[in-house]
């Protein structure tokens, strides 16, 4: 994938025009759609097949791009209940993954060979779609990323694998992808209860790029009744230049 830096797709346009487009979707699919924007190579389809840990630092990479490494979030404590918020940086948060190049992953447990590929959103989804339960949506997220499982020489089917081996698969698959599943470690000032929370950059992004959407609907608006500019014309200005433009009209 070409750098991010080098995409002429991030312009205020754009991202207004992808925005709205991803009104209508399930967050997955809008994150796919802000990806698509940034890395254009790659099919909007593909998005839900790369590995998690690229996408969640593809993720990662563009929130730097639009809105700098600072997040500024909210988090409860589970031990007393207080809200905290919390300033962190991307930087902390986003790990590289171990990718090697080679898609496939061989693991050796207990006398067993699996061949098996590292999973993607697309994976994610069907496995909680057709699960019932936490245990059951890893069961088939493993039966869908097993390629291949042998022992002694003979095939052997994902559900008829050893609960060791198969535990040996979930932290092998967390070993080569650690990027996949990003948590942020926390402290409350409160009680000093120390505990971890999953970080979703997906959310965070959508999140802002929706305030930063309306924020600047609203100075397109202003400046549009003031001056009788086009949005394409207020957006051409910059961000600098529209808010001294906007400082002007409303003092």
């Amino acid at each position: 994938m070409t750098p991010l830096h080098a995409q002429a797709g991030l312009d205020a346009q754009a991202l207004l025009q992808a925005w709205e487009a991803a009104q209508p979707l399930a967050l997955p699919r809008r994150a796919d759609a802000l990806l698509g924007l940034a890395w254009p190579e790659v099919a909007p389809d593909e998005w839900g097949t790369v590995p998690l840990g690229v996408r969640e630092t593809r993720l990662f990479l563009l929130h730097e791009a639009l809105f700098g490494p600072s997040l500024e979030l909210l988090a409860d404590c589970p031990a007393c209940g207080e809200v905290l918020e919390l300033s962190l940086r991307t930087t902390d948060l986003r790990a590289e993954p171990r990718l090697d190049g080679d898609e496939l992953s061989r693991l050796e447990c207990e006398g067993y060979e699996l061949t098996y590929r590292l999973p993607g959103m697309d994976d994610l989804a069907v496995a909680a779609r057709e699960a019932s339960s936490s245990d059951e949506a890893i069961a088939r997220l493993l039966q869908r990323c097993l390629l291949q499982a042998r022992h002694a020489g003979r095939p052997v089917q994902a559900r008829d694998l050893p609960v060791a081996v198969i535990d040996e698969l979930q932290h092998d698959m967390a070993r080569r992808d650690p990027a996949a599943d990003v948590r942020a470690s926390l402290g409350c000032p409160a009680c000093g209860h120390a505990f971890e929370r999953r970080f979703d950059i997906a959310a965070q992004l959508w999140e802002e790029l929706d305030d930063w959407a309306e924020r600047t609907l609203a100075e397109v608006h202003a400046l549009a009744c003031a001056y009788g500019w086009t949005e394409p014309e207020v957006l051409a200005l910059g961000v600098s230049r529209r808010r001294r433009y906007l400082a002007m009209v409303q003092a």
